[in-house]
This record gives structure tokens, C-alpha cells and sequence, in this order.
């Protein structure tokens, strides 16, 4: 099941077998599991796990997960473009915590890198195509 901790916003699958609470892979802080979800014994159910997710859970696939922001995210990269100035800019970050502004940071960058990564191989992909003149008949 998807978990979402309070205290540093890493999303992530967990797969324990803690009934009430999961402990956060990135910052160690008790993260409670909600209390429709079900966690059932690895036994129980033809060998596997069954975990059944509120209707409210979102489902990320892990593609959306590497690049999709979040709207904690998507709030803060929006707050820093509408900055004319370098003071404005201060007073957004200063609007976080350390560990929170430091968690939303790292989280961007990595996502941002794996965008750069598939638009540079997307590039390549095209550049290719132009060299044997490709394209689709009319």
C-alpha cells in the first residue's frame, strides 16, 4: 500500500506487516496505516499478501511516481516562479522547515533529473528518425 509520511513527504510502497503504524524508510517517523486498510498475513492468501487500499488511496504507477510532482510540490516550484526578487524567493523557503524544504528540494531534483534523462533519450530517438528521413504516410 501507498504511505505518504507526515513529517518529510516521502511517498512509499509498503509492504510490512505492521497493522497500525509503518516507520518512514527516509526520516524513521512513525507513519500511521489508515485503519480501512487491511493488512493480512502472507499465509493467508495463497501465499501472497492482500492488501485492501481506501477508495480514497491514490494509485501512482512507478513511472508517474519518478516524475509526477506531487501537489505539495507543484505549490512550491509555483510559489518560487511568481518571485521577482531574490528576497520574495527567501520568504517562500522560509514558509518550510528544514527538513521539509530539504526533503520537497531533493524530491524536485530527482524527478527533474529523470525527466532530463527521458527528454535526452526521446532527442536521441528523434535525430535518429530524421537521419532516414521517417516519417508517417499521408
Amino acid at each position: 500500500m501507498e504511505l505518504e509520511c507526515n513529517s518529510c513527504g516521502y511517498e512509499w510502497d509498503y509492504q510490512g506487516e505492521g497493522e497500525y503504524y509503518a516507520t518512514c524508510p527516509n526520516c524513521q517517523y512513525k507513519v500511521k496505516i489508515s485503519a480501512e486498510a487491511e493488512v493480512v498475513s502472507p499465509d493467508e492468501e495463497k501465499g501472497g499478501r492482500k492488501v485492501d487500499i481506501p477508495a480514497e488511496a491514490k494509485v501512482v504507477t512507478p513511472d508517474e511516481e519518478e516524475t509526477r510532482l506531487d501537489e505539495k510540490e507543484e505549490t512550491f516550484l509555483q510559489e518560487l516562479e511568481r518571485c521577482e526578487d531574490p528576497e520574495k524567493a527567501k520568504e517562500v523557503c522560509k514558509k518550510y522547515d528544514q527538513e521539509e524544504f530539504n526533503t520537497l528540494k531533493k524530491k524536485i531534483k530527482k524527478k527533474a533529473s529523470k525527466i532530463r534523462k527521458d527528454l535526452k533519450a526521446y532527442e536521441q530517438v528523434e535525430d535518429v528518425l530524421e537521419k532516414v528521413d521517417w516519417s508517417y504516410s499521408e
